[in-house]
């Protein structure tokens, strides 16, 4: 899981600092979900495997595994890795387990399937002809019954700098409805907005594979 090859941008993104995506910690509405009486009467797990791909500092990390998942990061960006294993190594202790690891998310290959993914600020910095693949892979790695988060961002409108490649909710659906099928979804309110980096539109949605 460590080969990343050459060319990582976003390792030299870590390098210079240029982290804008970073919000010091987990959505807020992604949090409100988690704390709510939805995650039963949604069928989210509380307990088994959750996967974050782009995990960045592993916030996301954290918080699946304090409601009792064990919870695995991936991150491409050798020196993110570091940083989010420093920084999960300072938290309290979790019901659940937090490990993050090196490596490519459309490499990545396990016999032992996730029954929660999560997916924020990871299909927005992909190119869109590796797009079909993110799907291809949020099946291959997913069980049977698993849940699927999406926190879908940026969406229209965008300010003048979004990230590299914004998205539409029918984008998500043309990527996801084959193997997934939407079961709750909300516009995520003003005060619960990311703070920093780019602004977009956004909404919240929990998928159940078929």
């Amino acid at each position: 899981m460590t080969d990343v090859g050459h060319d990582n941008a976003w390792e030299e993104r870590w390098q210079e600092g240029r982290t804008g995506w970073d919000q010091s910690k987990s959505h807020l509405s992604l949090t409100s979900l988690l704390r709510s009486s939805l995650v039963d009467q949604l069928g989210i797990p509380r307990s088994g495997r959750a996967l974050v791909p782009g995990c960045g500092t592993g916030y996301d990390v954290h918080t699946f595994a304090s409601i009792g998942l064990d919870a695995v990061g991936m991150d491409l960006a050798p020196i993110g890795v570091e940083k989010a294993k420093m920084w999960l190594s300072q938290q309290a202790v979790t019901e659940g387990t937090a490990e993050v690891v090196c490596g490519d998310f459309f490499e990545y290959k396990t016999e032992d399937k996730y029954d929660l993914i999560y997916d924020y600020t990871f299909l927005c910095a992909i190119p869109p002809d590796l797009h079909v693949r993110w799907a291809s892979q949020m099946r291959d790695l997913s069980a049977s019954n698993a849940s699927l988060i999406t926190l879908m961002y940026p969406l229209p409108p965008t300010d003048n700098n979004p990230p590299p490649w914004p998205l539409t909710v029918e984008k998500y659906h043309q990527l996801l409805d084959t193997d997934w099928e939407i079961i709750w979804e909300k516009d995520v309110p003003v005060e619960e907005r990311r703070t920093s980096g780019a602004k977009g539109g956004e909404r919240i949605a929990v998928w159940k594979r078929k």
